[in-house]
């Protein structure tokens, strides 16, 4: 009996590190397409943008240009957000980073409106603030969470399967 439970857990092992091998033999030749930073824009606006709050997106000529791309795919997208400086209108979501590299993928951002006004914790207003990450599990993009977080409330970790992030 011994002998077959030490063969199993023989087998499993191998399997197990034979996974992590065909993974890191992926990651090794890993090239950043168009069609990476179109799945992360599509996934990331779905979980973030429940409730359709979401009309325009800011996305600075200095983000990568494939990132403009999938986010134009996404929303409409504009170079600089309308208004007074530090403030953001309601429907805009300003990205301050999308990058894709080495089987990692970010995308912060900020979701008015902004109003700079002092809020009841004695700081701007900031609007809502979100940081999602993916990574490469199994050859797909996946993100098993996302930090949502404002000026006036502290910061929650939401699973990505939350039926209703956006009621938060």
């Amino acid at each position: 009996m011994r002998m077959i439970v030490t063969l199993l857990i023989g087998f499993s092992l191998s399997a197990c590190n034979g996974l992590q091998y065909q993974q890191d033999k992926r990651m090794v030749n890993f090239q950043v397409t168009q069609r990476d930073f179109d799945a992360i824009a599509v996934v990331t606006f779905k979980q973030i943008d429940a409730k359709g709050d979401i009309a325009t997106i800011v996305a600075p000529a200095s983000l990568d240009p494939r990132a403009r791309d999938a986010l134009r795919r996404v929303h409409p997208i504009v170079a600089t957000a309308p208004g007074a400086a530090n403030t953001l209108p309601a429907g805009y979501f300003l990205v301050r980073q999308f990058s894709v590299e080495e089987g990692e993928a970010h995308l912060d951002g900020q979701l008015g409106p902004v109003t700079a006004r002092m809020t009841a914790a004695n700081i701007p207003d900031c609007g809502k603030e979100y940081s999602i990450v993916f990574t490469i599990e199994g050859g797909d993009w996946v993100n098993h969470a996302y930090k949502a977080s404002s000026c006036a409330e502290s910061r929650h970790w939401v699973p990505a399967d939350d039926p209703s992030p956006a009621a938060r």
